[in-house]
């Protein structure tokens, strides 16, 4: 019953709607006469669909406010409505199928199984910041997942962190075609097996080495979006303090916080050598 009573009420409401280009809103307005949108293509697009309502718009007259919307004014609507509508059926068409299409490379990756390689020599769990003495060698690594780049469906390019400094991380093949490896977002908490090597001559990365992985294991899935998905460099202020702790990961800030850090030590260790006492 109730649901009829809606329905009904729901009729009756689109039997005449409202613009105004002076007083109407879009975002906020109803359609209605206290509330007008301000663009006729808003009030066909709250209709949705054809025979619409009749339409009113701001009159031209001095005594008049309301008058009813002309006909050729209507027909150019109407064509930016239909316009509007391919639109938008493009843009479901396009997403279901790439929710189709996620949805397929999903179960495929959960077929492809990654595992040890037992032949392998045994690694040396790791600080980021003590690997320049284990080059050549392979070692374990545990980190966040700062940035994450994917080169097709056989390369990915990951730079961790730890605390002690960063990371680059190279996987190839199965190692990115799992399905952790399709999942995989930023801050998440991944351990790499793999070998430490150089940089190849021209190419960057922190320590001048990177991580050749021939294994590696999620240890914590981030939330999809990663940190982006919080805050970025366009955030407001308001979000940006509410995720400080997140501001707080990026390389940015951690710089100045660890200058911060060297300078209170050498006031410290000059005032301690002058035999000072501090006082918190």
């Amino acid at each position: 019953m109730a649901a009829e009573v809606l329905g009904r009420t729901a009729a009756l409401a689109l039997e005449e709607l409202y613009v105004s280009e002076r007083e109407g809103s879009d975002s906020t307005g109803d359609g209605t006469q206290k509330q007008p949108f301000k663009t006729v293509l808003k009030a066909l697009m709250t209709a949705g669909k054809e025979p619409f309502p009749t339409i009113y718009v701001d009159s031209q007259k001095e005594n008049e406010r309301w008058a009813i919307i002309s006909k050729s004014q209507m027909k150019n609507c109407k064509k930016l409505w239909h316009r509007e509508q391919m639109k938008s059926d493009a843009k479901e068409k396009r997403e279901a199928e790439d929710l189709q299409r996620r949805e397929k490379n999903l179960e495929e990756a959960k077929k492809v199984v990654i595992r040890k390689d037992p032949t392998l020599p045994e690694p040396t769990c790791v600080k980021i910041g003590a690997l320049e003495a284990y080059r050549g060698q392979r070692v374990k690594i545990f980190g966040w997942v700062h940035r994450l780049r994917r080169q097709g469906k056989t390369l990915m390019f990951l730079v961790l962190r730890d605390g002690t400094g960063f990371l680059q991380c190279v996987l190839a093949d199965e190692l990115c075609q799992c399905y952790n490896g399709v999942v995989l977002s930023t801050e998440s908490t991944v351990a790499v097996y793999g070998t430490l090597n150089l940089v190849p001559e021209g190419k960057q990365a922190p320590g001048g080495h990177e991580l050749s992985c021939d294994y590696w294991e999620l240890v914590g899935l981030a939330p999809a979006g990663g940190a982006d998905n919080l805050l970025n460099e366009a955030s407001e202020v308001e979000v940006q303090l509410n995720n400080r702790h997140m501001m707080l990961r990026g390389e940015n800030m951690a710089k100045v916080f660890k200058v911060r850090s060297a300078v209170l030590q050498a006031f410290r260790a000059h005032f301690c050598a002058n035999g000072y006492c501090e006082v918190s």
